[in-house]
C-alpha cells in the first residue's frame, strides 16, 4: 500500500510540474546550456573525471563538491544505479525558483530499469553566463540505499 501511495504522489508531482511549467516560457539559451552541461556532467561522473565535471559548475558547487566528494559520489552512483548510458537523458520539464532554473531529466542507467531522475539547477553568473549551481539524483535504488 505504501508503494502505491508513493507512486501516486510522484505522478501527482510530475503532473503538477507540467501544469506549472507550461505557464512560463524558458530561455532557450538556458535550456540549451543545461542540456549540454548535464550531458558533460553525467559523462564526467561515469569517467570519474573531476576536470570535466568542473567546467560548468559555479563557485558554490565547486566549494561544496570537492574532488574527493565527487569521486565518492561517482562510485556510489555506479554501485547503485550503474553507469549512465550516454545521450539517453530525456527532458521532462523545468520550473523556476528564486531566480534559478531547475531542469528535470530522466536518464538511462545500466542498473536502474526505470532510469534516474536527474535535476540540474542553473543560475546566471556575475559575468552573465549560465552555470550549474545544484543537482540531485533520484531513483528507487538510490532512495533505498541512501547517500552519506
Amino acid at each position: 500500500m505504501k508503494r502505491k501511495n508513493l507512486i501516486l504522489l510522484i505522478l501527482s508531482v510530475f503532473i503538477l510540474m507540467q501544469l506549472v511549467m507550461g505557464c512560463r516560457p524558458i530561455d532557450e539559451q538556458a535550456l540549451t546550456f543545461t542540456d549540454q552541461a548535464t550531458e558533460k556532467y553525467l559523462a564526467a561522473l561515469n569517467d570519474q573525471d573531476y576536470s570535466g565535471y568542473k567546467e560548468d559548475m559555479d563557485a558554490g558547487m565547486l566549494e561544496a563538491v570537492t574532488e574527493e566528494e565527487f569521486l565518492k559520489f561517482s562510485s556510489y552512483l555506479k554501485e547503485n544505479a550503474g553507469e549512465y548510458m550516454p545521450d539517453s537523458k530525456k527532458y521532462s520539464g523545468y520550473t523556476t525558483k528564486n531566480g534559478n532554473i531547475l531542469v528535470v531529466y530522466r536518464a538511462g542507467y545500466t542498473l536502474e530499469e526505470a532510469g534516474v531522475v536527474v535535476t540540474t539547477v542553473i543560475s546566471k553568473s556575475i559575468e552573465g553566463t549560465y552555470k550549474i549551481s545544484g543537482s540531485w539524483f533520484d531513483s528507487p535504488k538510490l532512495r533505498e540505499t541512501g547517500y552519506e
